[in-house]
């Protein structure tokens, strides 16, 4: 009797965001359609760095981290029988003026396609993607807070798949080079989500490195372990009281608390205070945490559109 060996199909999709570029290769189940991971990578490349004061050009040294990390990601793919490769840029790239250069050396050097995301389908993305595996009573309200940019985004009750989505261009290391007061803060917050519509009790869940890093000092990781984060809730006390600690210490000291990795240290405060400040706008004392975002969502939304 003949066996036949099942073909093991994996998919790879890969981020540009503005503080870091991240990989990852996953196998899809379409009787589940859920996704089971078999490899992440992550590098700090900051093609966002410098980008402040009206400059908007990409420079020179942050698209060449970038290529030697995208370089990495590709040898790393080597070793799986990847069926496709999408590779996505969010926000620093797609505000530069000089994106096309990048687009070209990425061409030239490894022959991907790089698709540049506007905020709305970056958010759409990262709904996907977080809500994967969770599971939360009442009306979820994702939020992403990247590099560059932060995305709100929830799920309309009524209507097929569309989406009530805000993107603000401020994240963890734009407001670490361009410093804002809790009171600017809060006076953004309340221009831009004027009309953004929430339940009685909104449901937050939160995606991206600064709550991931949150939940990983919560509970002293000295390796990161996606299935311990995935799901945790975290409270605004908690939170409060972590930034405290953080902001009266410096970087390299803040590399000895079990959960902040290299390449976070710097930026984790910046980014917990955007945190905080969403949090305390919408009056929210909880937010559950979601592993994955938008390298999850494009991976899914590919292959249901299939």
């Amino acid at each position: 009797m003949i066996k036949h060996r099942m073909v093991l199909i994996l998919w790879a999709a890969m981020d540009i965001g503005t503080n870091s570029s991240r990989l990852l290769v996953a196998k899809y189940d379409p009787e589940s359609e859920k996704l089971s991971t078999f490899r992440r990578a992550l590098q700090t490349t900051r093609i966002g760095l410098g980008m402040k004061d009206g400059n908007r050009y990409l420079n020179p040294e942050a698209m060449n981290r970038t290529l030697l990390a995208l370089a990495e990601f590709s040898a790393v793919l080597q070793h799986y029988p990847v069926k496709k490769v999408v590779l996505l840029a969010t926000q620093a790239v797609r505000e530069a003026r000089n994106q096309e250069e990048l687009v070209e050396k990425i061409k030239v050097r490894l022959g991907w396609d790089l698709q540049i995301i506007s905020g709305e389908e970056e958010a759409k993305l990262s709904y996907l993607g977080a809500m994967q595996g969770l599971t939360v009573t009442g009306v979820p309200i994702v939020i992403d807070i990247g590099g560059g940019s932060t995305e709100f985004i929830r799920k309309e009750e009524k209507g097929n798949g569309t989406y009530q989505v805000k993107s603000l261009p401020f994240g963890a290391l734009r407001l670490w080079e361009n410093p804002l007061s809790d009171k600017i803060i809060q006076r953004r917050l309340a221009e831009a989500l004027a009309d953004f519509s929430l339940p009685e009790k909104p449901i937050l869940i939160g995606v991206g490195g600064t709550v991931t890093t949150v939940a990983a000092v919560k509970l002293g990781l000295t390796h990161y372990a996606a299935e311990k984060v995935q799901g945790l809730k975290i409270s605004l006390t908690e939170i409060r009281a972590l930034y405290e600690k953080l902001k009266e210490m410096q970087p390299e000291e803040r590399l000895q608390v079990a959960g902040i990795p290299p390449g976070r240290a710097d930026i984790i405060v910046t980014g917990m205070q955007i945190l905080i400040n969403i949090m305390a706008y919408w009056q929210t004392q909880q937010i559950t945490v979601s592993d994955q975002d938008l390298l999850q969502g494009v991976i899914l939304i590919n292959n249901q559109n299939q």
